[in-house]
């Protein structure tokens, strides 16, 4: 059964993929901060949901390309935040691959998303791949 985290968690992601403004509004602050970083193109600090969202649509582009396989073996919460420790493994067609693992660290502020965090295992890595998944999608001709 999920917990209460997860439930607010699995709801913005419903609201996400269906791009359900108002429903998105309801499990995340319009103030979300969102930190993905790095030294790669994708790294930065999001803020609002239009540039969260925004960010997701980017790693959604990337991981449908890149076919991944993702195993979350520790997923745990408490009053404030919710960690999910994964571990991916990328198939792109294209070259860039990883196989890493990661913690997504979500806060959580009057039930809803505040702010989110990705911790890489080997950020260098983590560096590499998107560094060369950018440099993939840039010689792809639109």
């Amino acid at each position: 059964m999920a917990n209460e985290k997860q439930k607010i968690v699995d709801r913005f992601f419903e609201a996400y993929g269906k791009r359900d403004f108002p429903a998105l509004k309801q499990v995340v602050s319009e103030n979300v901060t969102w930190y993905f970083l790095g030294r790669h193109p994708y790294a930065g600090i999001k803020k609002g949901i239009e540039e969260v969202v925004s960010f997701f649509d980017t790693m959604g582009r990337i991981m449908s390309k890149s076919r991944p396989t993702v195993v979350k073996p520790i997923v745990s919460e408490n009053d404030e935040y919710l960690i999910e420790c994964v571990h991916t493994r990328t198939n792109r067609p294209d070259g860039p691959n990883i196989d890493h693992q990661a913690c997504i660290l979500w806060k959580f502020k009057d039930g809803r998303i505040v702010e989110g965090r990705h911790f890489f295992a080997d950020p260098q890595a983590a560096d590499r791949y998107f560094t060369a998944v950018a440099e993939a999608e840039s010689s792809v001709p639109a």
